[in-house]
């Protein structure tokens, strides 16, 4: 009896389970703007409208390890070079001759939102 009790449990289960799963949807990756896109094609000198956070980013021995180790505010009025990415802890990432210099242990990301910078330069 305790046999085809237990056989009649995984049954339901397993029934119950098959019933359910056609109503969860797949996951759903995001999506870079329309706008952000555009900027994937090379480098632009940009010129800062809003104030912008920051994020150094250290890289760790995988690109899914990487860590913010520290958050900057880019001023308005700043000019920097940047390219959108979207992948790797990266959003926007940023270099400058001053202060968001990249080196082998660590590079820079900005969340620039739309209409924050204006382009001055397109580098290929």
């Amino acid at each position: 009896m305790k046999k085809v009790k237990s056989i009649a449990l995984i049954a339901t289960t397993i029934l119950g389970i098959s019933a359910v799963t056609p109503l969860i949807e797949p996951a759903q990756t995001a999506q870079a703007a329309p706008w952000q896109m555009k900027y994937t094609n090379g480098w632009y000198k940009v010129k800062v409208k809003k104030n912008t956070k920051v994020n150094r980013i250290k890289y760790g021995k995988a690109s899914y390890q990487n860590k913010v180790s520290g958050s900057y505010t880019l001023h308005k009025g700043a000019v920097v070079k940047i390219s959108y990415l979207g992948r790797d802890g990266f959003d926007w990432l940023l270099k400058s001759p001053h202060k968001y210099k990249w080196t082998s242990k660590h590079a820079y990301s900005a969340h620039f939102k739309k209409g924050s910078f204006t382009v001055l330069k397109h580098y290929k």
